[in-house]
């Protein structure tokens, strides 16, 4: 180790590496980070799907080796905000949907990781809306996938619960409504809202029959 050179070149190496992690792990988050925020600020002067998409494929196609699921989810919940408000324009929300689709799917492909539950949920919620305002069945059973995923692995869980009870009620199923509702009655006994929700989706449901008899 006397060797002069040798030190030189352990030298180097070290002053590489330690550029190298500063740069993958701090340079580049960091910068999509910020980017991500100066897209934020512009929101409010985004007219149109194609300026929004424009606008946040540049923060989440940049590389970084930590803070895309982050951003990601991040994204979809201002999509979420923009169909709960964008007044039932089928065409946007199919559009922000596909576009959510496109960066998520790797996520969900690796099946793990600390958020996933919560990656589950809000497509689930994103499905259900572009659902509502398109009128797509495709829409319904991606929402109804991503809920029972989500169920299967928190079964106490009461964004699933509920994702699902909406779920049955759409889709006209009294007995998995009934069942879903009593799972969730059985957790939050006081919960006059879905004993209200079961009782006006079984009065509707059974209107038909009684009318004909």
């Amino acid at each position: 180790m006397n060797n002069p050179l040798i030190k030189k070149i352990i030298a180097a190496a070290a002053v590489i590496f330690i550029l190298y992690i500063a740069y993958y792990g701090s340079f580049l988050p960091l910068r999509k980070s910020q980017t991500f925020i100066k897209t934020l600020k512009g929101l409010q002067t985004i007219r149109s799907y194609e300026e929004f998409e424009k606008a946040f494929s540049v923060p989440i196609n940049m590389p970084s080796p930590i803070g895309q699921e982050e951003l990601v989810r991040n994204t979809s919940n201002i999509v979420l905000n923009l169909l709960q408000r964008g007044g039932g324009n089928p065409e946007l929300a199919a559009a922000l949907v596909d576009f959510l689709e496109r960066y998520f799917n790797p996520i969900l492909e690796r099946g793990r990781g600390m958020s996933f539950e919560q990656n589950l949920y809000i497509l689930g919620a994103i499905n259900e809306l572009a659902f509502f305002q398109t009128n797509q069945v495709k829409y319904l059973l991606a929402a109804k996938n991503h809920y029972s995923q989500g169920l299967e692995l928190g079964p106490r869980r009461p964004q699933f619960l509920y994702g699902m009870f909406d779920i049955y009620r759409i889709e006209g199923d009294i007995p998995q409504a009934k069942a879903i509702a009593e799972r969730i009655l059985g957790q939050w006994p006081n919960d006059t809202r879905t004993k209200d929700a079961l009782a006006e989706f079984l009065a509707k449901s059974q209107a038909p029959v009684q009318e004909k008899q």
